[in-house]
């Protein structure tokens, strides 16, 4: 039998469902109207990852948390392949629900993960077990006022939050790569890439690879550096973490005869200054660690971009020419 994850963790629980409340004289209490979202899940090497949500819990000090089903028509939990949902697609896990105004310290995940049928990775080597530390992600916190309407999406960032564990063989789901964000300032940031650039970083390597794209938050970087955690051994200090990053793309149904059918797509991207940068080498890149490698590749493939609040900015990558 699944355990709802966070039985052992809640002594005072509010529980919000579809049904009014009772016939009593209580005042109602102040309220806002919470959304949230799931999505964008970027990742290579996986065919499908999928999670099993029963429940959204949101946390505050010194009160009652509140509990928000996540469930399907029948009622029943949600299960999700999350590389449905990239390039700015969505599911809508939470719509509209009341919620007590206040501060909420802290949202967290339920995924049922103690049963391989529910949640699990499944890639050309077979199918594996997903699990999340603690039973749980953690994604921080936000201030709901009375008569708000709120919209949140969980952005998931697979390459970054997703590792495989290969003793028992299996994948990990940590939050550092899972982040709650404001959907109304969100954007996306895609474009074609050039046939000829993304043929040429395919050079026998055991898998198929057309090149990667790499996204940093700011202008006048210095020095790009592939995923790695803060902190990891050999990174220099000056190196720029990426915000996102993900394998380019061959379209199903481009017709290569017309145009380019190599694509990346970023979505959930919040406005500001960004980097995008292309290399060929990212299909070495291990999210964990520092691995120093050359970014952009080859040499110019980087640009300054700037992103207005749910703007879809396109930025093709082509070889540089002249000079």
């Amino acid at each position: 039998m699944i355990k709802t994850k966070f039985a052992v963790l809640i002594s005072s629980i509010f529980v919000l469902s579809a049904c009014g409340g009772g016939g009593d004289d209580t005042p109602t209490p102040a309220t806002a109207n919470l959304s949230l979202s799931i999505g964008d899940a970027p990742v290579d090497g996986a065919d499908k990852v999928v999670v099993t949500i029963d429940s959204i819990i949101l946390k505050r000090d010194g009160d009652s948390d509140v509990v928000l089903p996540v469930q399907d028509a029948s009622g029943n939990p949600v299960t999700l392949d999350l590389l449905d949902y990239q390039g700015g697609n969505t599911y809508l896990a939470i719509d509209s629900a009341a919620i007590p105004a206040g501060t909420y310290t802290d949202v967290r995940l339920g995924i049922e993960d103690e049963d391989t049928s529910k949640s699990y990775v499944e890639t050309g080597d077979g199918t594996f077990e997903l699990k999340v530390p603690s039973d749980q992600l953690k994604l921080g916190g936000f201030t709901a006022s009375a008569g708000g309407q709120l919209a949140f999406t969980l952005d998931f960032n697979l390459r970054k939050a997703m590792t495989y564990n290969p003793g028992p063989q299996r994948y990990i789901l940590k939050p550092r790569g899972v982040s709650l964000v404001d959907s109304t300032i969100l954007g996306q940031i895609g474009g074609e890439v050039d046939a000829a650039l993304a043929e040429s970083c395919n050079t026998g390597t055991d898998n198929v690879n057309y090149g990667f794209v790499y996204l940093y938050s700011g202008h006048s970087l210095t020095n790009l550096g592939d995923d790695f955690d803060d902190g990891a051994a050999g990174a220099p200090a000056d190196a720029s973490i990426p915000v996102a990053s993900m394998a380019v793309t061959l379209s199903d149904d481009a017709d290569p005869s017309t145009t380019d059918p190599y694509r990346y797509q970023f979505g959930l991207i919040p406005a500001g200054d960004y980097t995008l940068a292309f290399s060929c080498d990212g299909i070495n890149d291990e999210p964990e660690t520092y691995e120093g490698l050359t970014i952009p590749n080859p040499a110019g493939l980087s640009y300054e971009l700037s992103l207005a609040e749910g703007q879809g900015l396109e930025q093709d990558i082509a070889p540089v020419t002249g000079g």
